[in-house]
């Protein structure tokens, strides 16, 4: 028997600050090489549990398309606003590629830890 593993890639995300510019860089690869994402569109969001209403998501922009490079930043004033009175916040992420029509994929999820600012 064979696995065939449809899930997306494990990405655990911590140290994401209210306020701050929380700003890192993915590069999505297919057997070992840059994906083409060429008019495809992204969206990540975080919550608390997965049945959430609310959350945060990420800006997300492709900054080398044909090489399949992308930058998340999570706005530290919606991650501030997000958080509410709380001082540290646990949940989960996930980033879905969508290209037309076509069922969107979810190519990275994981868990995502956020805090309060100090300085404000």
């Amino acid at each position: 028997m064979v696995a065939v593993p449809l899930g997306p890639a494990q990405v655990d995300i911590t140290g994401v600050r209210a306020g701050d510019r929380n700003e890192f860089q993915i590069t999505l690869t297919s057997a070992g090489k840059g994906l083409d994402v060429t008019g495809m569109t992204f969206k990540a969001t975080a919550k608390l549990t997965k049945t959430d209403a609310a959350g945060v998501d990420a800006v997300i922009t492709i900054t080398d398309a044909p090489n399949g490079v992308v930058k998340l930043r999570w706005p530290g004033d919606a991650v501030r606003t997000w958080m509410g009175s709380s001082v540290t916040v646990k949940g989960l992420w996930d980033m879905q590629m969508t290209s037309g029509t076509n069922d969107p994929l979810t190519v990275v999820a994981g868990e995502f830890s956020a805090e309060m600012d100090v300085t404000r």
